[in-house]
């Protein structure tokens, strides 16, 4: 016999068997379902994992022999991978990416006020700090208020700093 017989046959048998048990494929669209919703939603995954559980009880369940769990478990893994490159490829440029669930905005390095040239000519500046640094807390230098990071030590409040470099958002100050 051909290979294209024998998985003819093998499918018709699968569909018959999956087609004659209805709770089976209940907990098989339920899983899926399932599934789905994890992909679409965020959270810790409540429905992923119960998803799955329904899904391992569907194949449990619907299937008559180990050959036909695996071939239900590739069809089902088809199916959801499908579905969630069509789920993630609509998060990036398709109507979810405009959806109040997905994170769109992203910060611009030259934003940030540490890429600014005046930060940048703070090096070798003194100042005061305005919170204790343990390493981290507030200082003004230059008359202008920095979040600042000591060398791990403890510098307390009111005492003079000065600025030793700047290294990529961080100002490192050490005691004056």
């Amino acid at each position: 016999m051909s290979p294209l017989i024998l998985a003819t046959g093998f499918f018709a048998e699968w569909a018959a068997a999956w087609g004659a048990n209805i709770g089976a494929l209940i907990l098989l669209v339920i899983g899926m379902v399932l599934i789905v919703i994890e992909m679409l939603i965020p959270g810790f995954g409540a429905a992923g994992i119960s998803g799955g559980i329904a899904l391992i009880a569907a194949l449990a369940i619907g299937s008559n022999s180990p050959t036909g769990a695996m071939f239900s478990l590739l069809i089902v893994l088809v199916i959801l991978a499908v579905t969630a490159i069509l789920i993630f490829k609509s998060a990036l440029r398709g109507r979810l990416s405009r959806s109040p669930v997905v994170l769109n905005t992203a910060i611009e390095a030259g934003s940030t006020e540490l890429f600014d040239e005046d930060i940048r000519n703070l090096v070798g500046k003194t100042g005061r700090t305005l919170t204790s640094l343990r390493p981290s807390g507030i200082a003004e230098i230059d008359g202008r208020r920095v979040d600042v990071v000591s060398e791990a030590e403890f510098i307390g409040k009111a005492e003079n700093v000065v600025v030793e470099s700047i290294d990529g958002m961080k100002v490192l100050v050490k005691r004056a």
